[in-house]
């Protein structure tokens, strides 16, 4: 991921902290737990530009992730 700053369309996904502060270089676990549980079409869009073992991180370790949508990225990308 070349790009720091997430898209403008991505903060709807988080309202809850200062968009303007959030980086992917800094917290890429949060932010991708985020697209992966609320994430629209154009979200995963993004999400598929993101190297295939940081995603598989991500499912094999969130706390945050429920069952459903663990279950699903694990059919995406393969345990």
């Amino acid at each position: 991921m070349k790009r720091t700053h997430l898209p403008k369309e991505f903060k709807k996904y988080f309202w809850d902290v200062d968009f303007e502060k959030l980086t992917f270089k800094k917290y890429p676990i949060f932010i991708l737990e985020r697209i992966m549980r609320l994430g629209d079409i154009e979200a995963l869009k993004w999400l598929l530009k993101v190297p295939r073992r940081k995603i598989r991180e991500v499912v094999n370790r969130s706390r945050e992730l429920d069952p459903k949508t663990r279950n699903f990225w694990r059919v995406v990308y393969g345990k």
